[in-house]
Formats: C-alpha cells, structure tokens, sequence
C-alpha cells in the first residue's frame, strides 16, 4: 500500500466514526421524539444521545476498519510520578493558552458573522447531575478517546515518524471536537498526549492525564458552579449578589482555591515546557519523508479529504 492509500484509508476510518455518530443520533432523536417525546429534554437523555452512539457504534467501526492497516509494537517505559505531574502542569498550560486562541478566534468570527460560537458539551455540563458530567466526561470519554485518538491511530501511523503521528493525533483530536473553540486546546492536547503515549507505550498515563485534565478543566467548577446556582443570580442587585456570596462562602472558596491552583500550574506547566522543548526526542519512521511530501501524503487524497470535509460541516452546524 502506497503513503496516500495508506493515510487515505486512516482519513476514511474516522470519516466513518464522524457520519455514523451523526446518523444514529440522529435516527435515536426521531425515535425519542415519537416513542418518548417526555424523555427528549431530559439531561441523561442528551448525554446518552451523544455518546452512545459514538461508543457504541462510531469508534467500534473505525477500530475495525483501522485493524486493516498494519500495526507497530511499542517498547514499554514507565514514567515516573514527577514526570507524570509536571506533565500534567504542561497540560493545564496548554489548555489556558488553547482557550484564549480558542475565545479569540470565535469572538472574531461571533462579531464578523453574528453567528453562536457557544459549543453543546458546555451546555450539556452546566445542566442537569454533575455525576453524569463524571461518568461521560471524565471517565468514560478519556478511555475511549485516547483509545481511538492514540494507540488505534499511532500504533498505524507511527511508522512514518514521530512528528507526523504527533500531528495527526492532535490534528483528528482537535477535528473531531466539532467547534472551533474546542479545536485550539484539543489540539495541544492531543499533541501532548500522543506524545507520552510515543515515548511510554502505555496508554494509562494518557488516559490519566486526560481524566485529572477533564476533571480539573470541567467537572469540579461546573460541580461548584452548581452548588452556588450561578445562572439564577441577580446580578443587578450588588446587595442580592453580596448576600448570594455568603451564604455560599464554602462554594466560592473552594472555586477560588481551584482557579487559583489551576492557575499556578499553568505558570508551572510554562516553566516545564519551555525547559523541555528542546529536549524532545524525535523518532525517525520507517517511511518517514521531507514535510511537504509528507503532507502531500497524509492529507491529498479521498479519505481524509472526507473527514476534514466532515469536521468543517461539524463546525459550521454548530455555528448555525
């Protein structure tokens, strides 16, 4: 198999995962709203709806259409619990900055079109039980993700050298987010994870760093946003709000406290970064070529031209 039929068959398998989600949710809404109009609204509902049919139907797929291609053996390393935290601090570091270029950039397209840039993931966290955000967000969608996102994707595509399976986890990863204020830091993300599962061979570490990233980054201040019933403030009463504060002091201390944490390790995670930059180590591949060959290879031809034709639509709709 030659380099664009290789990546042409990766680009279809995910372009699969991103149109049969899409179908099943979409049939799964029409039977709801038939058979169970009541349940429609429902916050375990809509969790539901978005991620069994990708878990159960998408990803499964694209595993199996991905088995075709040939796979490579990673040699075992551990990672030490120092390195593990001060990777964990580039996350928090990379997602900050992810989320400003991500605020931006929407901001800018929100004034230019008019258009909504909110995104439904945050919805979907702000309503409803804060253990299904647990279950879905933090435990359930770490697994499945950094399964299909990393060790599905780079155990194929690592034979082509580690810069370009770095790339191309990130790339997919930020795609497969759906909205481009997610697209920024799941990019980074991505990047970072694909890059530690490359140097261990153990998808756990990635798997923990992206359930401890998706905890601090969502589930705790959504969980204390709750608890001080944040949206049905009145704020244009200082006496109301002042008064809304004291009676929920334990909740806003421990929302600072968080802010604060998460904000000492992202300066933290900007220190380890720029100390370890330079120190990465880049595998050559097999079939590893000069950058433009490379990417004429990895993104000219059908199958991938279909999932980044797919992720753009994705984009688009939930601008509209």
């Amino acid at each position: 198999m030659d380099d664009k039929r290789f990546f042409s068959r990766v680009g279809f398998s995910y372009f699969m995962m991103v149109v049969l989600t899409a179908v099943v949710q979409f049939v799964l809404s029409l039977v709801l709203a038939f058979a169970a109009p009541q349940a429609a609204g429902l916050p375990i509902t809509s969790w539901l709806l978005s991620m069994v049919p990708l878990y159960l139907v998408g990803i499964p797929v694209c595993a199996k259409l991905m088995q075709r291609l040939p796979k490579m053996q990673f040699y075992q390393n551990e990672m030490r619990p120092g390195q593990w935290i001060r990777t964990l601090c580039i996350c928090i570091f990379v997602m900050y900055v992810g989320n400003i270029i991500g605020n931006i950039v929407s901001a800018l397209l929100a004034q230019g079109t008019g258009l909504d840039q909110s995104f439904e993931l945050g919805d979907l966290m702000s309503q409803g039980s804060p253990w299904l955000t647990l279950i879905f967000s933090v435990i359930l969608a770490p697994v499945m993700e950094e399964l299909i996102f990393r060790k599905v994707l780079i155990d194929r595509t690592i034979v082509y050298g580690d810069k370009a399976a770095v790339v191309l986890s990130g790339l997919l990863f930020g795609i497969f987010q759906g909205n481009l204020h997610q697209f920024f830091y799941a990019f980074g993300l991505g990047c970072v994870f694909a890059y530690v599962y490359i140097r261990t061979g153990k998808l756990k570490y990635t798997i923990s760093l992206h359930m401890v990233v998706n905890m601090l980054g969502g589930f705790l201040s959504t969980l204390l946003l709750q608890q001080l019933n944040y949206s049905a403030w009145d704020t244009s009463n200082p006496y109301t709000y002042v008064d809304m504060m004291f009676n929920h002091v334990g909740a806003v201390l421990a929302l600072v406290v968080l802010e604060v944490g998460m904000v000492i390790m992202g300066i933290a995670g900007l220190i380890f970064f720029l100390r370890s930059v330079k120190k990465l180590e880049w595998r050559s591949g097999e079939f590893e070529k000069p950058f433009r060959e490379m990417a004429g290879a990895m993104f000219g031809n059908p199958g991938m031209i279909l999932f980044l034709l797919s992720g753009i639509g994705l984009f688009v709709m939930n601008m509209l």
